[in-house]
């Protein structure tokens, strides 16, 4: 008897990514085992013409492409003395045209049999651009506005953290696009090779008090109220009511200033 395993598991991945998968094959007779199996791809999209694609990745390993209007399959061909083991590796390469949603189901037949082996999903993709340090916010609303004006909806946000110097995320479908879209943004370096996780980032996105960032000693500058444009020193923080406390570095007799934490922005570099 010949047995077959394989080690792929459903996913979400972004467009245009290929997800590696190995298939064993097992001969557990006294005799050697010659024969096929055969693999293809159950794809729903909404674009029935975007084509994925199933890759045997040996040398001279074959391809095909697949998608509901051609019913294409790979064929794995074995010969297997007794008791031997074979292992293909393959991959699937999701479509660069994708829509979120598109699914494809790997499908093995064998002896007559089919069997649904995993699936995979398409999601978008969180990429990582360089920009140049300080002007962050800004290339992150020209990005914007270049996207609304060309109408390339297949961005769908942009992260500036304020923690972060040089580099912006951005939410895409289509990386490849996104970054020749960048090209004509001003300060808009380079795209960073591979992709982030939700989880790395998810931090940036919890809002968190604004005095969690200050501390006794810190410099700031006074952003509101009367005392607008004024440098000054942290002399003591208050968590619980999210204030701080001020000495002025102008002042002609320092007198204690209570402000909120997010009225003052930190400086760089003492004054």
């Amino acid at each position: 008897m010949v047995k077959w395993s394989c080690d792929g598991k459903d996913s979400e991945v972004g467009t245009n990514k290929k997800v590696p998968f190995n298939l064993v094959i097992e001969n557990e007779e006294a005799a050697e085992k010659e024969g096929s199996l055969e693999l293809s791809l159950d794809v729903h999209e909404q674009k029935e013409e975007i084509e994925w694609f199933l890759i045997e990745e040996q040398k001279r390993g074959k391809q095909v492409a697949i998608s509901p209007k051609n019913q294409d399959l790979l064929k794995i061909q074995y010969k297997l003395k007794p008791k031997a083991i074979e292992v293909h590796s393959l991959s699937v390469e999701t479509p660069k045209g994708g829509e979120i949603g598109d699914y494809a189901t790997v499908v093995l037949k064998s002896d007559g049999n089919s069997s649904n082996l995993f699936s995979i999903k398409v999601k978008q993709t969180i990429i990582v651009v360089k920009t140049t340090i300080g002007q962050e916010i800004k290339i992150a609303r020209d990005i914007g506005l270049k996207a609304k004006i060309e109408k390339q909806e297949y961005i769908f946000s942009i992260l500036v953290p304020p923690d972060v110097k040089g580099y912006i995320f951005i939410e895409t479908l289509y990386p490849d696009r996104t970054m020749g879209l960048l090209r004509t943004v001003r300060g808009a370096r380079n795209m960073i090779a591979g992709e982030v996780q939700l989880s790395e980032i998810e931090n940036y996105l919890v809002s968190k008090p604004a005095v969690e960032s200050l501390g006794v000693g810190n410099f700031v500058e006074v952003t509101e109220g009367p005392f607008k444009g004024e440098k000054a020193r942290i002399t003591h923080v208050d968590s619980q009511k999210d204030e701080i406390t001020l000495e002025l570095q102008n002042a002609i007799v320092p007198i204690p200033l209570t402000v909120k934490a997010d009225s003052v922005k930190l400086l760089e570099k003492e004054v």
